[in-house]
C-alpha cells in the first residue's frame, strides 16, 4: 500500500476517534480540531479534505446513530423540526446536523493543509535558520 494512502486511512482513524472524544465536550465547535489534525498528517489537500470530511461525518453518524437507538432522539428532534419548519420535520434536522458535520470536517482538512503547505514554504525558504541557533 502506497505511504499516502496509508497515512489517509490512518488520518482517518485520529479523527474519527478524535472526534468522539470532543463529541463528549459541550462545545461542538471544537470539532473542526480533528478536521484540522487530518489535513495536517496528509499531504494531499484532497486527502486532506476527504480524510476530515468522513472521520468527522461518520463520528456524528454513529454519535446520532446510538442515540436515536438508545435515548429516542428523534422525538427531540421532530418536536424542534415544528418549531421552525412544522410537524414532521425531524428528519431534516438529522440531515442539516450530518450536513454540518461533514462541512465542519471538510473545512477542518483544507485548513490543516493549508497550515502545513504554509509551514513547509517557510521552512524551505529558510532553511539554514535550524543549524545556526544550534552551533551558537
Amino acid at each position: 500500500m502506497e505511504i499516502e494512502r496509508r497515512t489517509f486511512f490512518i488520518s482517518v482513524v485520529v479523527v474519527l476517534c478524535l472526534t468522539m472524544l470532543l463529541t463528549l465536550v459541550p462545545v461542538w465547535q471544537l470539532v473542526i480540531i480533528p478536521g484540522i489534525i487530518a489535513g495536517m498528517l496528509n499531504k494531499s489537500l484532497k486527502y486532506g479534505v476527504l480524510s476530515g470530511f468522513i472521520g468527522v461525518t461518520l463520528s456524528w453518524g454513529i454519535y446520532v446513530l446510538v442515540g436515536l437507538i438508545t435515548r429516542n432522539v428523534y422525538v427531540i428532534l421532530d418536536q424542534f423540526g415544528a418549531l421552525i419548519f412544522g410537524e414532521g420535520f425531524g428528519w431534516l434536522i438529522l440531515i442539516l446536523i450530518i450536513l454540518l458535520a461533514a462541512i465542519f470536517g471538510a473545512m477542518g482538512g483544507g485548513i490543516g493543509n493549508g497550515f502545513m503547505t504554509l509551514i513547509n514554504a517557510y521552512l524551505e525558504k529558510h532553511p539554514y535558520r535550524d543549524s545556526k541557533t544550534k552551533s551558537e
